[in-house]
């Protein structure tokens, strides 16, 4: 099949098939799991919290990558960056799917019970730590992340149409300044959504702990899409083992990345020895979690980081399908460690409504990314680098 062109869209049996498998999938999970929740709230509540958190993650790397390609005039992306842009666009629909966590947020959140005991930690910190700042601070969060996703995209798509080099520079112009706006509004929803499930808690690096996640997330995400595309007979003409080598080679460093500002935030954290700072470790150093902690060393850095040091690995499909599927599920743990200590600290209590609910936002994610690449070409055409990005080597 050509990749090149106005025509090449996943449009022929495979691209409609896995839309609509993936929304079959994701409405049957996501009714088994507004059942469960009608039994059991409180465990959706952080279930369903760990499951959005995951999905909206990987398109909030998306946008972070399709930013970094244009601030960075990168030449060799271009070639995967209508992938990228396809699963940045499904932040739009991540403001829709952020209603159940208002309706949850008193379960969710201690400081947002109207019975809350009002202690000194949570009285200094009522400026913040209140539903309307919550609620306004999420829009504006989940709305900038929509737009800038949408406003690149529709910008990459007409430059397809009018082969117009100026919307280059226009996208460009966009991202610098888009890169700061996401960073401080990942930050702020990393604070809101996650480090004030234990208000008494606080880390100035925990955003970017987040971040971090995020990033590396949508690399492995990409990879398994480019691979699943490739398999269906897609991207045979323009993207080759080079864009899949570098793809390791990021994904190599952003795993070091990853290791770097764990270890950061843990050891600034033990050294300064400050009770408020320790209790959130120690509270996952229980006999129950303390399990946890070593199987993210080990599943989330030290076997990812041995299996794509040679250059073999990152140039092999199989491996690098593997590794990314591998990091996808360690991204989850992560987040589920940092998630559900706070509802059963004792020891993980795993439930099916963990499973349910990251399969339905998980496959609601899939049949979102399907649908855009149906609708648009698998490669941004109009791009006047784009023969030169199809010709990159690795040297």
């Amino acid at each position: 099949m050509s990749d090149l062109g106005s025509g090449n869209r996943a449009t022929e049996t495979t691209g409609p098939k896995a839309t609509r498998i993936a929304t079959l999938i994701a409405v049957l999970a996501a009714a088994a799991s507004l059942a469960g929740g009608a039994f059991d709230p409180d465990r959706f509540a952080f279930s369903y919290l760990v499951a959005y958190t995951f999905a909206t993650s990987i398109a909030l790397g998306a946008l972070f990558w399709v930013m970094a390609h244009h601030a960075s005039s990168a030449v060799w992306s271009i070639v995967v960056r209508r992938l990228l842009e396809n699963t940045a666009r499904t932040l739009r629909w991540a403001v829709l799917s952020f209603a159940p966590i208002i309706f949850l947020l008193p379960r969710l959140y201690a400081w947002a019970r109207p019975s809350a005991t009002v202690d000194r930690v949570l009285e200094l910190k009522r400026a913040w730590l209140n539903t309307p700042r919550f609620l306004i601070a999420a829009l504006f969060c989940l709305g900038s992340w929509a737009i800038l996703a949408e406003l690149l995209a529709r910008l990459s798509i007409e430059q397809d149409r009018t082969k117009n080099p100026d919307l280059t520079r226009r996208m460009r112009a966009i991202s610098a300044p888009g890169l700061v706006l996401l960073g401080i509004t990942t930050t702020i929803a990393a604070f809101d959504w996650l480090m004030s499930l234990d208000y008494h808690w606080y880390s100035t690096i925990f955003g970017v702990y987040f971040w971090i996640q995020s990033i590396l997330a949508a690399l492995a995400a990409l990879t398994l899409l480019i691979l699943a595309l490739e398999a269906a007979g897609y991207l045979k003409e323009s993207i080759t083992k080079e864009h899949l080598h570098d793809l390791g080679k990021l994904t190599f460093g952003f795993v070091i990345f990853w290791a770097y500002i764990a270890f950061s935030q843990y050891f600034l954290i033990w050294y300064a020895n400050l009770p408020e700072e320790t209790a959130w470790y120690l509270n996952r150093r229980v006999p129950g979690w303390n399990g946890w902690n070593y199987l993210l060393i080990f599943g989330h850095f030290v076997i990812p980081f041995f299996v794509l040091m040679p250059r073999t690995t990152k140039r092999s499909r199989a491996v690098m399908a593997g590794v990314a599927a591998w990091l996808l599920a360690f991204h989850y743990l992560d987040l589920y460690w940092m998630v559900m200590p706070n509802l059963t600290p004792a020891a993980p209590v795993i439930s099916w409504l963990d499973v349910s609910t990251t399969v339905a936002l998980g496959a609601g994610l899939a049949a979102l990314v399907c649908r855009g690449c149906e609708r648009c070409a698998l490669v941004p055409s109009g791009d006047p680098a784009l023969a030169e990005s199809i010709a990159f080597r690795n040297t």
